[in-house]
């Protein structure tokens, strides 16, 4: 397959994921709106203790169980029966665990009112150990309308049960029962959507761990990473700060993340397919980076600089101590970006033991960078060493794929210097503007928020396009852009 057609195939397949994931967003989004004027960032802070050991164990259990699956071209019905076993048998463990670390975990926070929360977790893990295995088809047949499908049935569940109990109730129990709920969505809808029909087995254990070991080893470093911030402030801070501090971080993550993880996703099985020809494969993830980049960058930037008005606008006056941590956290989003397409495509290049080695390293900076700024400036001084940890990763994972030759850092820069030039001039523009301000933040409108996204959109767009024509309209994500819009145009 030409290297045209299977871009054209990712982008395709991103379209669906982002689809499903903007989907999935909205709904996130309005859930936020509404349960922050419903409850209180304590109640948020109450849920984050709860769900803390739970989430911390499910990432650092993830084995890659169906990226093994998804890379591997020839999988036989037994190595599908056999993922699926060992995510029975990892899921039933995990509960167990969970339950019986309860009241550990309670009174190691000093908060009896997790206690039943955690059981609730607990029971969510257990039910997600159970889904059909066939659903990895979906993504590996880059067939993402049925994972679009499956995904937003689950997440709509979730979201009506959430919000309902906090309508009615005022309660932070909506957290954990709406995630009951979709949990058994999901369960229930794998069959339903996927004709295969797994059995236990174990006989594929060798060829499925022999490449899943390394992702474990990745998944169970960056899970402590990416859960030190949350374990430091609910040891050492407060429940509020730790309220504020969780949505701000994934507020912050909202722009750049919901546009990364798609195009990682679809761009996986694509560039598993070019794993034996290094040249194909560096040109189609190099495309992929910058195309992503692309989007990532001013939507990071923008939301940096337009925090104050976000926060009131979304959540209200209660929250607008969130504002400072979105300010620093959005720039986290453009690293993550390059995080994510890496991930795939290590993965995809079959060196997730290099995964393993980087996320280890990862762990070391990220607590010594947070665990420093939290003594010296409490929640603030963590957020910027959460920043300053993840800066560094991006470095460190760039430098990585270059010494295996995975990325052309010419291209790279070729196609990503007007993109950060433009996003500089918006936020430099956007600025200003808000300097001479005389609007307070309690008296900011929602028309006036989208007047200064609108704005930002704008400039972002003149800047760029009028720096690509003055340097001859090159290869990258304008002429592609211009390109997808003149077919749109032609076609009507």
């Amino acid at each position: 397959m030409a290297l045209s057609e299977l871009a054209g195939k990712i982008v395709k397949g991103s379209l669906w994921t982002v689809l499903m994931r903007w989907s999935s967003r909205l709904l996130g989004i309005i859930s936020v709106i509404i349960l922050a004027r419903l409850l209180l960032p304590e109640d948020y802070g109450l849920v984050a203790k709860a769900v803390l050991f739970s989430s911390l164990l499910e990432l650092m259990t993830q084995f890659g169980f169906n990226t093994a699956l998804i890379r591997n071209k020839h999988a036989t019905s037994e190595q599908y029966n056999t993922v699926w076993t060992l995510s029975i048998l990892r899921g039933v463990a995990l509960a167990l665990i969970v339950w019986s670390c309860a009241g550990i975990v309670a009174d190691f926070f000093d908060e009896p009112r997790i206690y039943p929360l955690i059981l609730v977790y607990g029971v969510t893990i257990c039910i997600n150990g159970l889904t059909n295995v066939g659903i990895v088809d979906f993504h590996k047949q880059m067939q993402f309308n049925k994972d679009f499908k499956l995904t937003i049935l689950s997440r709509l569940t979730s979201f009506t049960v959430t919000l309902t109990i906090a309508v009615l109730y005022r309660s932070y129990w909506a957290f954990p029962l709406g995630s009951l709920a979709g949990a058994l969505v999901h369960l229930l809808a794998s069959y339903q959507m996927s004709s295969f029909r797994p059995w236990f087995s174990l006989s594929a254990f060798s060829s499925i761990f022999n490449f899943s070991k390394w992702f474990f080893l990745y998944e169970s470093f960056s899970a402590l990473a990416t859960k030190c911030d949350t374990f430091l402030l609910s040891k050492w801070g407060s429940t509020e700060e730790l309220g504020l501090y969780t949505v701000s971080s994934e507020i912050a993550g909202m722009p750049s993340t919901e546009i990364a993880m798609p195009v990682a996703r679809a761009s996986l099985p694509a560039l598993a397919q070019h794993a034996d020809n290094l040249e194909k494969f560096r040109q189609l993830y190099t495309q992929v980076l910058v195309s992503v980049l692309f989007f990532a960058v001013p939507a990071s930037v923008g939301l940096s600089v337009l925090a104050d008005y976000v926060v009131v606008v979304v959540l209200g006056t209660a929250w607008a101590g969130a504002a400072i941590y979105i300010k620093i956290l959005a720039f986290i989003g453009i690293s993550r970006v390059n995080v994510a397409c890496a991930v795939s495509a290590l993965a995809a290049a079959g060196r997730a033991d290099m995964l393993g080695r980087y996320s280890m390293l990862m762990l070391t900076i990220k607590c010594v960078a947070m665990a420093a700024g939290m003594y010296w400036y409490g929640a603030v001084g963590l957020a910027w060493g959460a920043l300053l940890a993840s800066l560094l990763g991006m470095l460190l994972i760039h430098q990585l794929q270059n010494q295996l030759g995975l990325i052309a850092f010419s291209s790279l820069y070729q196609g990503l210097w007007r993109v950060v030039l433009a996003a500089g001039v918006m936020w430099s523009v956007l600025y200003l503007v808000l300097q001479l301000q005389l609007v307070q933040q309690w008296d900011v409108s929602l028309a006036v928020t989208l007047s200064l996204v609108l704005t930002g959109v704008v400039l972002y767009v003149l800047v760029l396009m009028s720096l690509w024509l003055c340097v001859g309209r090159p290869e990258g994500p304008e002429h592609k852009v211009v390109q997808m819009i003149a077919e749109r145009f032609s076609r009507r």
